[in-house]
């Protein structure tokens, strides 16, 4: 009986080879199938973004408890001046740039939404800004991810299509985040207009991209609010960038990431900041791939992404104080 039992046992490796080469023949067939059957590749690609979508769901529906857990790690003395005093006056607006080539007049439009605002540009059928005031008190999580994508009927030349973006490689990227908008279904179902959204590579949006977007919801729970502006980096004319689509959606080389947030808090009401240590800013440039290393180090000046935007950011600012905080790079 001990014998047979052996001899049972110096089989299994045999069966377990097999059943290996059948899973390395089964790849090689998928692999082969999706370079050269185009049919296939669709049936891929389309089954990647729908699982693609419900993981991000449910990622977002973990996320909020994990931003807790790094919220709470904030320094005593971080804790000790957001809890005392009121907020400084930031001017209503603030988040909003200023496009400041003058040869675009024609080729922005701007689009208000219940929450966050957007500048679009026809010309590479995408916003070159989307921008928003996120506060604390929108930290929570009322709706779940809608992802009803969809056309914005309220561009008057048109927005961008589903179609533009299926089989392209690229994935719907989100300028203003759904997850910062899910205090309320109508503000986050909003975010999901395809004016809102940007050809992102895949391994931007859901890796280095979603980390920030993250850190920023964290740091407005430090601070009580950010402005937060975000875009592509549109330095070139349209017809010098690859595009997707009928539409010929521009495929950006890089996105952009603006933060402001007040830091200092005064025992006066609603006092103005009268020095640049009164807001603290950070801003991003990540290149539209797989971005290895750390999330700072990618940080810039604002200054640096004005330059290559052509965007004026928070100029309501008085001009002594923008000048110095946008020279600089506060690293919260």
């Amino acid at each position: 009986m001990a014998k047979r039992k052996s001899r049972k046992n110096k089989k299994q490796p045999k069966k377990s080879g097999f059943f290996f080469l059948i899973l390395i023949i089964f790849i090689g067939f998928c692999i082969y199938s999706y370079k050269t059957n185009q049919e296939f590749r669709a049936y891929a690609d389309d089954a990647i973004e729908q699982v693609s979508d419900l993981t991000r769901s449910k990622l977002e529906e973990i996320q909020p408890r994990a931003e807790d857990e790094m919220a709470s790690y904030q320094s005593p003395q971080d804790k000790a001046s957001k809890n005392n005093g009121n907020l400084i006056y930031l001017s209503p607006g603030l988040e909003r740039p200023i496009c400041r080539a003058k040869n675009h007049d024609k080729d922005h439009e701007i689009r208000n939404f219940t929450h966050y605002s957007i500048c679009y540009r026809e010309s590479y059928e995408q916003a070159e800004w989307s921008a928003y005031c996120l506060t604390e008190e929108e930290l929570v999580k009322n709706a779940s991810r809608s992802n009803d994508f969809r056309p914005d009927p309220q561009i008057s030349t048109g927005s961008a299509s589903l179609a533009d973006y299926r089989k392209s490689g690229y994935d719907r990227g989100h300028l203003s985040p759904a997850a910062d908008f899910a205090f309320d279904s109508k503000a986050m179902s909003e975010t999901f207009y395809m004016s809102n959204m940007s050809p992102q590579a895949g391994s931007l949006n859901r890796g280095i991209w979603k980390d920030l977007e993250s850190q920023v919801r964290v740091w407005a729970k430090t601070f009580g609010r950010v402005y937060v502006v975000s875009g592509p980096v549109l330095e070139k004319p349209a017809s010098e960038y690859s595009s997707i689509g009928e539409n010929r959606v521009a495929v950006p080389d890089f996105y952009y990431k603006v933060i402001l947030a007040p830091i200092y808090k005064d025992e006066n009401d609603r006092m103005s900041p009268d020095d640049a240590s009164s807001v603290a800013s950070i801003a991003f440039i990540f290149p539209n791939e797989k971005c290895s290393g750390e999330l700072f180090d990618y940080a810039v000046t604002i200054d640096e992404v004005e330059e290559r935007t052509k965007l004026d950011f928070f100029s309501l600012l008085d001009d002594e104080i923008e000048e110095q905080i946008e020279s600089r790079t506060d690293l919260f």
